[in-house]
């Protein structure tokens, strides 16, 4: 199998208990979709202290850059022209991956960027809930009092005050 970004030999090494493809020639990584999401959730990799600095300000990006659309990569396992995408949709990782078999093709430090943030992520969630959690239930109750209001009990009234919140989000 042959890297989609410069064509070298990929070699299958296993990595956090999965099995993934590396190419020595450009550090790129190929792995199978579903592969992914367990290597960013079992956390055996460590990351050192620059690693780790280097993404510490990191603040949301959203969207694919222009730029990170112009390559065109075929996915090495089926041939499908891989698409890009942000990964978790707001991280600033853009990483290709293939619409047909789901594999994603991840550049050099790519995938330690995509762990990294995701325990960082996963470090301040629960201070940045506690911060938003006054807002949160006020949403909640607004939510919720709105939907009282507009309930009269018949399922033509709860359809029509259905179709009416989601004709006023649009």
């Amino acid at each position: 199998m042959h890297c989609p970004a410069c064509e070298s030999e990929l070699h299958e090494l296993r990595y956090e208990g999965v099995s993934i493809w590396t190419c020595h020639a450009c550090g790129g990584e190929l792995v199978p979709g579903e592969a992914l999401g367990q290597i960013v959730n079992l956390r055996e990799e460590r990351f050192d202290t620059e690693s780790r600095a280097i993404l510490e300000s990191a603040q949301p990006h959203f969207g694919v850059p222009t730029v990170a659309r112009e390559r065109e990569l075929r996915c090495p396992l089926c041939c499908s022209v891989m698409d890009v995408i942000n990964y978790a949709g707001d991280s600033g990782v853009y990483v290709d991956r293939c619409p047909g078999c789901q594999t994603v093709w991840l550049d050099e430090q790519e995938l330690e960027n995509v762990q990294v943030l995701m325990e960082r992520w996963e470090h301040e969630a629960p201070e940045t809930l506690r911060k938003i959690a006054g807002e949160l239930e006020q949403a909640r109750q607004d939510a919720v009092r709105e939907t009282e209001e507009t309930f009269c009990g018949s399922r033509l009234s709860f359809v029509n005050a259905l179709i009416n919140r989601l004709l006023d989000a649009a």
